[in-house]
């Protein structure tokens, strides 16, 4: 038997199924065999970034997700699912990463040391608090008014006169500290000469106390003469400090108007700064600046927020439908912004979107002998828009080409869920004579596989009937892994 294009077709699409299924989990990994492991709890001020099932990394490797968030006395409890085999003890400590600047964020755990192990239901008590961007602002801001005045109290005490007497007067420092180097560099034999002389002098003195107790009041003469001549010679000292010291009240005197011009330079320094003038000027009195920059980096922080937060699904799925002995494939993408509205986009292929009229001639007399009616399938487009309201969402847009909308209700953590769709409201496709309505149920066997059932077309007889399939949906993390893996592997 000839296959036809429709067989062609659905043996191509579960070929393509089958490939994604063994590259997923060769990739990723069978994660229903993996067991659930352990619950404990933790609080944080701010989780912001993170959300249901974001995953928790111990030193870099995957090992649990969040299970649930709640806001509990004004902070957020998080509940965290570890898998077994990861030990955490009581000194654990918990914190909020991201894998690089654009990377999605995770609860990072450091499993600890000190016993006792912490338990299922135990809580972790060293938390690591993320820190809030508009609070550093805020510091920010603090800080530039703090600089602000003590540019102000600068430009209060300082001068432009000032501020070159200063200057002037650091020089003539350096010159005096030159000279008395020079000085002492010059005298350095003199010096040690004098160093070496008095170390004779106490060695004799002590060999004289040992050796000559007898001369003892001789020794103490002596020194009563050597202090006598000590006394002769002091008035001469103190006279040359007081002409050292005359002579820098001199240089201090003759450079006064240099410090003073210093003083004055370093005030209209100041001056200018506090007026806004010349391009610093401008960078410390224009608070537009401040204020462009700080707009601009919180909206950047939005952008990226919005960047971690947006999430992509890929499915693929085929239907049978009993009463048409046919088969229905789709591919949908979901677009997620936020965990509460979604677009999906997608084709699907309608095997009852058109009636072709078939009419036999008779070649001798070219005259109509009978008409038939051929149904042809063709490539439909579904574009609808998504709100979620806790467990309900609601969707309206194009489904196959018409106008559509359609109700779905999860449970079991969304892996159930019950929708009703209806289109084809003008009743456009072959034998129909009223809208197209399906009612189905779509439940996850495992974390990508799902199962499809239920009933098809029940306003319009002829096509009326059970459905049955199943599909494979790959989320975000599953495409990295499936794109890591064809750059990595041969």
């Amino acid at each position: 038997m000839k296959a036809t294009t429709e067989v062609k077709v659905g043996i191509f699409a579960l070929i393509v199924i089958g490939i994604l299924s063994l590259m997923t989990f060769w990739v990723g990994g069978l994660a229903w065999l993996k067991k659930p492991g352990y619950k404990v709890y933790v609080y944080f001020n701010n989780v912001s970034g993170l959300d249901k099932k974001s995953k928790i990394r111990v030193a870099g490797v995957e090992s649990g997700y969040i299970e649930d968030i709640s806001l509990v006395d004004g902070r957020a409890k998080l509940t965290l699912r570890v898998n077994k085999g990861v030990t955490l003890y009581s000194n654990a400590e918990a914190g909020i990463s991201s894998m690089g600047l654009l990377g999605e964020k995770y609860l990072e755990l450091k499993p600890g040391s000190k016993p006792p192990v912490l338990g299922p239901g135990g809580n972790i008590t060293s938390v690591i608090q993320s820190v809030d961007m508009d609070q550093l602002f805020r510091k920010l801001s603090s800080l530039s008014d703090s600089l602000g005045k003590i540019t102000g109290k600068i430009n209060e005490v300082l001068s432009q006169k000032q501020i070159n007497a200063l200057k002037s007067a650091i020089d003539n420092v350096k010159l005096i500290t030159e000279n008395v180097n020079s000085a002492v560099v010059q005298d350095n034999a003199k010096v040690r000469t004098t160093l070496d002389n008095v170390n004779s002098l106490i060695s004799n003195l002590n060999g004289t106390v040992k050796k000559n107790d007898r001369n003892i009041t001789e020794l103490l003469a002596n020194l009563k003469d050597l202090s006598r001549t000590l006394d002769e010679e002091a008035p001469g000292v103190l006279a040359n400090i007081r002409d050292t010291s005359g002579e820098i009240k001199k240089l201090v005197a003759q450079n006064r108007p240099g410090i003073e011009s210093i003083v004055n330079s370093t005030n209209q320094i100041t001056a200018n700064l506090r007026e806004g003038k010349g391009t610093l000027g401008k960078l410390l009195t224009d608070k537009t600046l401040y204020n462009n920059l700080n707009s601009s980096v919180k909206n950047l922080n939005k952008t990226f927020g919005a960047i971690n937060r947006f999430k992509v699904y890929l499915d693929f799925q085929g239907n049978y439908l009993t009463r048409q002995s046919n088969g229905e494939g789709t591919f949908l993408l979901t677009l997620q912004p936020n965990p509460d509205k979604y677009y999906i986009l997608g084709v699907v292929s309608n095997p009852i979107s058109r009636i072709d009229d078939i009419q036999v001639y008779d070649p001798q007399t070219n005259q109509l002998v009978t008409t038939s009616e051929n149904v042809h399938s063709t490539v439909e487009f579904i574009g609808q828009f998504a709100r979620r309201f806790k467990n309900t969402a609601l969707r309206i847009g194009v489904t196959d080409n018409t106008f559509g909308a359609g109700a779905d209700q999860f449970f079991m953590n969304d892996r159930l869920k019950l929708s009703l769709d209806a289109w084809d409201f003008s009743a456009k496709e072959a034998f129909a004579r009223h809208a197209h309505l399906r009612a189905g149920a779509q439940y996850f066997l495992f974390k990508n596989i799902y199962l499809n059932a239920g009933w098809d077309n029940p306003l319009n007889a002829h096509w009326s009937g059970p459905y049955i399939g199943g599909g494979l949906r790959f989320e975000d993390e599953d495409l990295k892994y499936l794109f890591g893996a064809a750059s990595i592997k041969p």
